[in-house]
């Protein structure tokens, strides 16, 4: 069942109230398929877009998931949206099916069009039929205290660190001779996990089925879906855990509640051998235009125009706390913060070390969901490596 904000309605009513019935305000309908929170967070940003146009008025339809709204998206309707909010994984696939309307016209306008240094600070990149507008990072946390107490000062800045972290940290407390507490937890429906290592060489897939089998196999890594593995984290089951820079928010206020036993540490993801300085692998959803009417496609891309803005970043950033997609955005808030909380921090490796690349081989992604499958069964390394390098 979609959900319509029964407050968007009654928005939109004043609107057109308020507007001459000679010229009433251009309707661009609107799906996305974030969760409740962020979902808020983005119709509070389209009434502040409103609000700056009145010639426009945005009607937001919301699906319970990604799926729902794809399978939707790929149906007739008389009514299709005028924009869409979807993954970044889906935008390929909708390209080629002809379902996004090509940008090149309006991104290139001199008036409504994006300057090339206004390109040049996007974080993550434009397509021929999207534009970047959700992101979130994948990093490190980590339970201070218990890193002290395992002989490290700060979270590992490499692949080895990670596996000493986690020998370490595995506490028997219960006496029976095997650790009952993960030293890591990768949770499985990680994709950017996964598909930061779907990219890998063979040989760096062999290292780490090698590091995670035995962890596996020793108790002292687990595999968990993403929100079990949070509540591991929370409930101190874990020293390392690899989560969504969206997280840091509820981290933190479970510190300022009291909820949190243990003092929270921040490290970015160990960058492939070779490669020097922090990564944040990133993924989120872009905005498309999807409308047939050129009337809606021009108000639509008025719309991603000013949403891809310095203030509508900032704006959308700290509502929906997810990361800027502007350069500038995130050097403002990051100047707004004093430059020494997590958050800054995150800001920073964004900034340094922010990166996405194409999708990889399909069948290279599904390889290693596979593997981490087998992974988690208990299979032997020699069966798993064969699986990663099969067909």
């Amino acid at each position: 069942m979609r959900f319509r904000p029964r407050w968007t309605w009654i928005l939109l009513l004043g609107m057109v109230a308020c507007t001459s019935v000679a010229n009433p305000p251009r309707l661009i309908v609107l799906w996305h398929a974030l969760d409740p929170e962020r979902g808020i967070a983005l119709a509070r940003l389209t009434e502040a877009y409103m609000a700056e146009h009145p010639d426009i008025a945005i009607y937001i339809e919301a699906f319970p998931g990604s799926r729902e709204l794809l399978n939707r998206l790929q149906q007739p309707s008389e009514r299709g949206p005028d924009l869409v909010l979807i993954p970044v994984e889906a935008v390929s696939e909708l390209w080629e099916t002809g379902r996004l309307i090509p940008l090149r016209r309006w991104l290139e306008d001199p008036q409504q069009g994006l300057s090339a240094e206004e390109r040049e600070d996007l974080l993550a990149p434009i397509t021929p039929g999207s534009l970047p507008f959700l992101r979130d990072g994948l990093i490190i946390y980590a339970d201070e205290d218990r890193l002290l107490e395992s002989g490290f000062e700060r979270p590992p800045t490499d692949w080895e660190g990670i596996r000493q972290v986690c020998m370490r940290g595995a506490l028997d407390l219960n006496g029976d001779g095997r650790p009952d507490t993960a030293g890591w937890i990768a949770p499985r429906d990680g994709r950017v996990l996964q598909g930061w290592l779907a990219r890998r060489s063979t040989a760096e897939w062999g290292e780490w089925v090698e590091d995670m089998a035995f962890m596996l196999r020793t108790g002292c890594g687990r595999l968990m879906e993403s929100r079990a593995a949070l509540r591991a984290f929370l409930e101190g089951e874990t020293v390392i855990l690899f989560g969504p820079t969206r997280w840091l928010p509820v981290l933190e206020r479970e510190t300022e509640a009291g909820r949190l036993k243990f003092r929270l540490a921040l490290a970015p993801l160990p960058a492939p051998s070779g490669q020097v300085g922090p990564i944040l692998p990133g993924w989120g959803e872009d905005l498309a235009i999807t409308a047939r009417d050129p009337g809606q496609q021009t108000a639509a891309w008025s719309f991603l125009r000013w949403a891809v803005g310095i203030e509508a970043q900032m704006r959308w950033a700290q509502d929906a706390q997810s990361l800027p997609i502007r350069r500038t955005a995130a050097m403002r808030l990051r100047s707004l913060s004093g430059g020494e909380d997590r958050r800054s921090m995150v800001l920073s490796w964004a900034l340094q070390g922010y990166f996405e690349e194409t999708s990889p081989d399909p069948s290279r992604l599904r390889r290693m969901g596979e593997a981490l499958d087998l992974l988690g069964g208990g299979a032997d390394v020699s069966v798993v490596l064969e699986r990663l390098q099969g067909p």
